[in-house]
Formats: C-alpha cells, structure tokens, sequence
C-alpha cells in the first residue's frame, strides 16, 4: 500500500517535471535561444528516463528509493518558494545630497575648449580636465571612426536625437486658467491608465525629495549653472521597454537605434501626461533624454518602479535594467506609490554577471562603498562612455547580461518570484542562467528593415 501510494506521488512529481520542461523549451524558443535547448535537455532527458524506470518497475528498497527521491524535490521546492536567507535593502538616498548635472559625463563631453563653461567647469574640477579632453577627441556616437558605424543605420539614431531636441522647448507650457477640481485617488488612477493607454510599461508615482532634483544644469550651454531651484511636489514615473532580441545584439548599432526609439517613446508619452495636466490648470512639466532637471532613476525606484543595482541604472523586476524612463513633475494633488523590494540587492551581491562582461570594466565587482553618506554601487562613469564613444553606441552589453532582463514569461515570473524571497533560489537560478545562457545571451541579427 506505501509503494503503491509513493509509486503515484511519483507519477505526479514526474509529470510535473515534463511539464516544468516542456515551459523551459518553449520559454527559449519564444526567447530565440533554440541552441540553448540542447543543453537543457542533455541532463534532463536521463534524468526522466532513470526516474520512469523507478516508477514501473519492481526491485529490493524501491520504497527507500521513492521516499529519498520524493522528499529530495519537496525540499528544493520548498527551499525555492519560503523565506529564507539575510534580507538586504538599499540605504535610503534622502542623505545623498543634490547631484550636479554639470558632473555628468553627457555634460563634461559637451565643454568646448575656449568658452566660458568649459574653463569654469574645469577651475573649478581640474583633476578632470585630461581624461574629458580625451574623451572630446574620440569620435562622437553614431560617427565614423567608430567599430559599430553604419552610414544608413547611424542616421537612424542621429535622426532620433534631432528630433528630441527639436521638442525640448515643449516641455512646459501654457496652463488652462480654469483649473479644475479633482479627486486625488482618481486622478492618480486615470494617469497611469493614460501614460499605459499611451504606450508605457510601468507607471509609479511619488512625492519629490530635494535629491531627486540636481542642484545646477549643464548639459546644454545656453542653461548651463543655472540653479534649479523651482521643485513640483509630485512625478509621475514610467518606463518604457526596449526589445530584447535587439538587446542582445548589444553592444552594435542596432542597440542605439532601440534606445533612441524608445527615448522618443518616453518623450510621447510625458508631452501627452504634461499636455493633459497643464490643459487640466495645473503645472506640468515633461522630463525627457537631454532635457531632465530630476534624476529619473532615483525617481523611479521611490514611485515602486524598481531597485537600483550593481550596475548603477534602475531594474525592474519585469524587465530588468531594459526600460527606459520618463518623467512629468507636476503641482496636481496625486496619491504617491510605495518602494517595492523584490531582492535586487541580495541578487545583485552574488550575480555579478554585469561586471564580468562589462567591456570597461566599469562596474565594479566588489562590495558597495561609503559615496556621501550612504553606500552604494559606484560607477567609473569616464570608463562607461569612453567605451561607447569607441563603439559609437550606447552600448548595452551589462543590460543584455542581467538576468532580470529575460522576457516576462510564466517561467521566468516564476524566477522573479523565488528570488525575491529565497537565498538558495537566487544560488540554483544563477547558476542554471550561467549553465543555459551563458555569461551573456549574444545576438547578431538586425531588425530586419536594417536588413534592407
């Protein structure tokens, strides 16, 4: 009768199985990682093979070999799904102070020997002054003399970046001096479902703190040590997706071409939540690539969007690091969203994939270190874009890596859900992510229309 009753169990669990490697197979077919499925199945397919011999046929201590093997899966799956291991969380970034946007490596690379920024900037940051000439002699992104520059694709992105500046000037504008009254929890509401109706992924919303703000601008010379020092009480933040079968083509030209695509994506976005809010009486302001006064993803990980990472940029826990953001500041009385941890910095601390094939060793692959006063992550940003203005393109390479970054299957929610809870999960699931992908997913292919 016990043989009998762990004879069915076993049935069960086993069935279970096929079906767990039935949604892997199809999990990589639909991820485009068809070569990877040979590796899934070569210890897999004994595995099923042994256990189904088991399980029909008759032999001394089969009832020990049932009870072992039942209890051995009862234990891993529930060592996958309860709580266990030390809970890290990130410092709170209210003690960072303001960042200066003119410290930014897109500002530093806009000084032009001669002009007045670039010698107050650099009396003012001499120990900065070489390693920014440097990079200001190297070819610009999108430009010859790049390893990734393509004429015909190259214009793709440039045409991109033209166009959002063309825009910045929309970015606030007249307000409706009817102002209408609204509810708060509705509103708050309906402009998520716009900014969703419009095109974003993810949609938060949070009061703002003095450090979401920077201190002074920088990045274009006409604003540049401008102080910002008129602040919105509310953002509205959301995150657009970039495609992962072109992000695995990181770090070639194509890369570039999704991430302008999708800047351009944001920017829709945040005129139409500006546009609607200003058109509402309230205040509105859009934040988009090259015209930001706040720091998006500070933002963003307060409005429950993600955590930031070793990698220094916001993870989701839908998509990974492969988002890009936007953001509305406004004066309308909305509800704010709570910080979300799904344990990005308990994963992030094993992991370590980014750092490893990061092409300049830019991420660092140690502990957090003491930055002002909290401890954080720090990237060699002069390191970073040095390597892009080599490339020509954004590069990509740590967002492509991160394993948050696979599709958003039943499988891989599935992941996202044991590794936000279980310390043993995130060990077994980075290693079968380094056994089935790989260091890196890699990927050549261009979208096709780049084909023609």
């Amino acid at each position: 009768m016990l043989v009998s009753l762990l004879v069915f169990m076993g049935w069960l669990l086993l069935l279970g199985i096929v079906i767990l490697l039935i949604l892997m197979v199809k999990t990589l077919q639909v991820e485009g990682e068809t070569n990877k499925i040979q590796r899934l199945l070569f210890p897999l397919v004994p595995l099923l093979i042994v256990s189904t011999a088991i399980l029909t046929f008759d032999f001394p201590f089969k009832a020990y070999f049932l009870v072992f093997g039942e209890l051995l899966v009862l234990i891993i799956f529930l060592l996958l799904i309860l709580p266990n291991g030390e809970v890290i969380t990130q410092d709170n970034p209210s003690s960072s102070g303001q960042l200066d946007e003119r410290d930014i490596m897109f500002a530093r690379a806009n000084y032009q020997q001669g002009n007045e920024n670039y010698r107050d900037y650099y009396s003012r940051n001499p120990q900065r002054k070489e390693i920014d000439d440097n990079i200001r002699s190297m070819p610009n992104l999108c430009s010859p003399g790049t390893f990734t520059y393509n004429p015909l694709d190259a214009a793709v992105a440039d045409a991109a970046f033209v166009f959002l500046g063309d825009i910045r000037h929309l970015a606030e504008g007249e307000i409706n001096s009817q102002k209408l009254e609204v509810e708060s929890e509705k509103i708050s509401l309906r402009l998520k479902g716009l900014a969703q109706y419009y095109g974003a992924k993810l949609v938060g919303i949070t009061e703002i703190k003095p450090y979401h703000y920077y201190s002074h601008r920088g990045r274009h010379p006409e604003v540049y040590g401008e102080k910002i020092d008129k602040h919105d009480r509310y953002a509205i933040v959301f995150a657009v997706e970039m495609d992962y079968e072109i992000m695995k083509g990181a770090p070639q030209i194509q890369v570039v071409a999704e991430s302008s695509r999708q800047y351009i994506e944001g920017a829709k976005i945040g005129m139409m939540l500006a546009y609607y809010i200003r058109q509402l009486g309230y205040h509105a302001r859009n934040h988009m690539d090259g015209n930001y006064l706040v720091v998006a993803p500070l933002l963003a990980q307060d409005a429950g969007l993600g955590e930031i990472g070793r990698m220094g940029i916001l993870v989701t826990e839908e998509f990974g690091p492969r988002v890009r953001l936007g953001v509305v500041t406004t004066d309308l009385p909305v509800i704010p969203d709570k910080p979300v941890d799904f344990g990005v910095q308990n994963f992030c601390i094993i992991c370590k994939k980014c750092a490893q094939t990061c092409p300049s060793q830019a991420i660092p692959h140690g502990d957090k270190e003491k930055v002002g006063e909290i401890k954080r992550w720090k990237i060699n940003q002069e390191s970073c874009y040095t390597f892009w203005r080599k490339a020509g393109t954004d590069c990509g390479v740590c967002m492509s890596t991160c394993p948050y970054s696979k599709p958003n299957t039943i499988l891989h929610k599935f992941v996202r859900f044991s590794i936000r809870r279980s310390q043993f999960a995130r060990k077994m699931f980075l290693l079968l992510d380094d056994y089935i992908y790989g260091k890196r997913p890699l990927s050549l292919k261009k979208p096709k229309w780049m084909e023609l």
